[in-house]
């Protein structure tokens, strides 16, 4: 269990930032949040949705809105709705659901500073371009006393479902107080992450044993309901504190799992299935519980740590095709300084990545240029022409929610990117972003077709504009159309 008394680590890190990020790589946010934030969920209609995290209020939700050339780096902070009083997470799941206007938080590991295991969680309902965060409690499965801090994923058919920290059984969401139970994991799942594959399914490392093994990893298939037991890691990726890194769905199809105090990583392919070592992270570094993010240009930045919940903090890339571990640029700021624990990353709609580590220091990386080949979003042109605020519009596109869910960290942060974005810029270089919602599939196979509804911003003036689908930060071809 993450204790509180690292955070002062994070808040070190913020002080320590006298010295500027590396020009080639790291820049702070012109306009840095005004408390200390973490979690982040990128909401489709551009806009990010921040958690204020611990030595602040985490009732709060605060958003990052982009300035006018779709920066980030230059965006502005604003105090959206509080979760319901009874609710003050750290640690927890989430996800932006399908239909674009709502936000699942369930559980926590800790609630209002106390470390429970809460079964508490909230429904938020989201107003696009302008409009805040209402927040509702939702009720938990039936039958659980804890929730904590647990997995989630949103299936291929958006479906969400839902972990426990403390049982083996899973859970579908119905709408608002209402659960369907699915699936019991094989083993105990608390403290693995899951990620969603290619081919539908889910993978889950465990971090305990289970199906006779402690180096075990199990498979959950939606169209069945159960968790199986899948193929063995090659070597035990946990320790003591049974904490695991995190994962990556890779742009090769496979998966980079992350040693928690063994300083290990194993890649699996789903096609075997099968696992095999990976390469060692450098310096004898590890990941027990920390962020990483796909860039586009297909590798995995990954923020490591020197022991469980332990600074120093190294940022490091894996390199696919190399299959390599090295160290990249450190921001300056957050690392060293951290623990891996305290960090969160987020791929923006720019192919930058946002990190966040529980401070007031939010820092942007700018990784290599460059995007792996067939993993763009494609618009399937249909009309060039919009009403200026109109509502639900269809885009029919190929791999419209990318191949990867792209922001991972494990059981305590789900922060997944894999829907369609729709972005509008004019011959001056001005960013106006749709809100994208309703998609017809919520798949991550490569060549899928789909199509995604899309509202314009009443705000945004006519004229000529291009108009291109981003999804994980990676843009599709631009078609251009005229707003009446």
């Amino acid at each position: 269990m993450k204790g509180l008394r690292f955070i002062g680590l994070a808040l070190l890190a913020s002080v320590l930032g006298a010295t500027a990020a590396t020009a080639q790589s790291w820049q702070p946010l012109t306009n840095q949040p005004t408390v200390t934030v973490g979690p982040m969920l990128q909401m489709r209609d551009g806009r990010l949705l921040v958690h204020e995290e611990q030595n602040g209020n985490p009732r709060d939700w605060y958003f990052l809105t982009p300035d006018s050339t779709g920066s980030y780096v230059n965006g502005t902070w604003t105090l959206t709705g509080l979760l319901p009083s009874n609710y003050s997470p750290f640690y927890f799941s989430s996800q932006v659901m399908v239909d674009g206007v709502h936000i699942l938080v369930e559980g926590g590991e800790y609630n209002f500073g106390s470390g429970d295991e809460t079964n508490i969680g909230a429904l938020g309902t989201f107003v696009p371009f302008t409009g805040d965060v209402t927040w509702v409690n939702n009720a938990p499965p039936t039958g659980w006393g804890n929730i904590g801090d647990a997995q989630s994923v949103l299936l291929p058919n958006g479906q969400y479902l839902q972990g426990s920290c403390c049982r083996h059984n899973t859970a579908i969401y119905n709408g608002p107080n209402s659960w369907t139970i699915s699936g019991s994991t094989q083993g105990n799942p608390n403290e693995a992450g899951w990620t969603l594959l290619n081919n539908g399914k889910v993978l889950m490392t465990d971090a305990f044993p289970a199906c006779g093994s402690n180096k075990s990893s199990e498979i959950y298939d939606p169209s069945t309901g159960l968790w199986t037991c899948g193929p063995q890691v090659p070597t035990q990726l946990w320790g003591s504190g049974q904490e695991l890194g995190a994962t990556a769905l890779m742009y090769n199809g496979k998966v980079l799992q992350i040693g928690g105090l063994p300083s290990l990583t194993a890649i699996y392919d789903p096609t075997g299935p099968s696992w095999s070592a990976g390469p060692n992270p450098p310096n004898g570094m590890d990941q027990p519980d920390g962020p990483n993010a796909l860039e586009p240009n297909g590798k995995v930045l990954a923020m490591l740590s020197s022991g469980e919940f332990l600074p120093p903090c190294q940022f490091a890339e894996y390199d696919p095709v190399a299959n390599t571990f090295t160290n990249t640029v450190n921001d300056g700021t957050q690392c060293p300084a951290d623990p891996s624990f305290v960090g969160h990353l987020m791929i923006l709609p720019t192919g930058q990545i946002m990190s966040t580590d529980l401070s007031a220091n939010v820092q942007v990386y700018t990784p290599q240029p460059g995007v792996v080949s067939g993993v763009a979003p494609t618009i399937i042109p249909a009309t060039n022409a919009y009403l200026g605020g109109s509502k639900n519009n269809t885009l029919y596109g190929i791999q419209l929610n990318g191949l990867s869910e792209n922001n991972y960290y494990g059981d305590d942060y789900q922060a997944a990117t894999n829907y369609p974005l729709i972005r509008f810029t004019n011959s001056g270089g001005k960013v106006w972003y749709g809100f994208t919602h309703d998609d017809s599939s919520h798949s991550i196979a490569k060549g899928i077709i789909s199509f995604t509804k899309f509202d314009l911003n009443p705000a945004m003036p006519p004229g000529t504009y291009m108009m291109q689908v981003v999804t994980n930060g990676i843009g599709s071809n631009q078609v251009q159309v005229q707003i009446h």
